[in-house]
């Protein structure tokens, strides 16, 4: 059971505003920002250099926390300053080729269909796969379009525009079978459910900081399997930190996945979400899932008993976002009341998630992010004021 009187108490903000928007940016606890304000301190008085010498020890927290979170070894683990700079990192490592094929799901953000899209533009030959009559990923239609052409599987795990749970696992054992390397995209799921790298078959997974993860902004995580990147070739953006200047002429990566880390970067936000890992360990994956997979099914048994409301989600399994339409009102509209009424949520639209919400016809939706700091209370408060929405 999550102490709720606890967790809240560590959350500044509940004091003065009802935060549904975890899902875009959640409220970090306490210890994460003073961990990170304390750092940026010690910088102040004693500088840069300096302080990273002598707080060796925490910096590396953060690479062990983060592989006991996803069960895998510390060398795997590389701090980005996004979810889609890893993405990017892990992207064109891959060396595809004109007439190579990419598979990828209908649930990509915008950033890295973007990525998908330049990559058409040199040839690639870039497939998305349709979704079930449950509205995930068709593993029957993934199976029948993998080759020998394909040189990556692309999903993003959890949907930000409908909450749907794709079933990375098995996208994982087909990509296994296959000897397809597969890319995973769970910024919506670290932090809200357990992940392990293993059972997910993954090549390469990223994650941001700043979503359910509770951490700073500007931060993020990119797994990257020592077998995978043991196969890569060269890959752009090298420094000191990723690459080792072995001669005149002469260079080499630097082993594992710190290859995708670059040396200048900020120490006091990678301190940050180490302790905001930390934090997430000691409440528990297990339970924080729990306790938000019950919020969002009690949140949209309300939503659906309104007039005029209809809720969006899709999948069989449905997580913490929830999504929803009021008829006569933008989703742009209900985001502004709510606000007015001092709670926050999400209004992404087609141009976020175009293989999603456009191709659904919907211009864009009401989304609303639990985590488990929220209250019971909370929620009522936001069926409340949509009820007045709706008269």
């Amino acid at each position: 059971m999550i102490d709720l009187a606890r967790v809240r108490g560590d959350t500044l903000g509940v004091d003065d505003i009802v935060h549904l928007n975890n899902c875009g940016s959640s409220l970090p606890p306490r210890s994460v920002v003073d961990a990170q304000v304390d750092y940026l301190r010690e910088e102040q008085r004693m500088g840069g250099y300096e302080v990273a010498a002598a707080r060796s020890d925490d910096l590396h927290d953060f690479t062990l926390l983060t592989a006991r979170m996803l069960g895998c070894g510390v060398d795997e683990v590389a701090f980005q300053g996004s979810a889609i700079e890893g993405w990017w990192r892990a992207f064109l490592s891959i060396d595809l080729q004109p007439g190579d094929r990419v598979l990828a799901g209908t649930s990509e953000y915008q950033g890295n269909a973007f990525g998908l899209l330049q990559a058409r533009d040199r040839g690639v030959l870039v497939e998305t796969i349709p979704n079930d009559e449950r509205g995930t990923i068709d593993l029957a239609a993934l199976a029948a379009a993998i080759d020998d052409r394909v040189g990556l599987v692309c999903l993003t795990q959890v949907s930000m525009s409908n909450g749907a749970v794709h079933p990375a696992a098995d996208v994982g054992r087909l990509c296994r079978d296959a000897g397809v390397p597969f890319l995973l995209d769970a910024c919506q799921v670290a932090g809200q459910r357990p992940l392990d790298v293993d059972r997910l078959g993954c090549d390469f997974l990223v994650y941001t900081g700043r979503k359910f993860m509770r951490g700073p902004r500007g931060t993020g995580v990119l797994y990257a399997r020592r077998s995978t990147v043991d196969r890569l070739g060269p890959s752009p953006f090298v420094d000191g930190r990723s690459g080792i200047w072995t001669g005149d002429d002469t260079w080499e990566h630097t082993p594992g996945a710190a290859r995708f880390e670059l040396g200048e970067r900020s120490f006091a936000a990678q301190v940050g979400l180490a302790e905001a890992t930390r934090y997430a360990l000691d409440v528990g994956l297990d339970t924080i899932a729990e306790r938000v997979g019950m919020l969002a099914e009690r949140l949209r048994g309300q939503l659906a008993g309104l007039d005029r409301v209809r809720v969006r989600d899709e999948g069989d399994d449905r997580c913490g976002i929830v999504t929803f339409t009021l008829e006569g009102l933008t989703a742009v509209d209900i985001r502004s009341s709510l606000g007015a009424a001092g709670i926050n949520i999400g209004a992404p639209g087609a141009v976020n998630a175009r293989w999603d919400l456009g191709r659904r016809n919907i211009d864009a939706v009401a989304r609303v992010g639990v985590h488990y700091f929220n209250s019971e209370a909370e929620l009522d408060r936001l069926i409340e004021v949509v009820s007045d929405l709706t008269l």
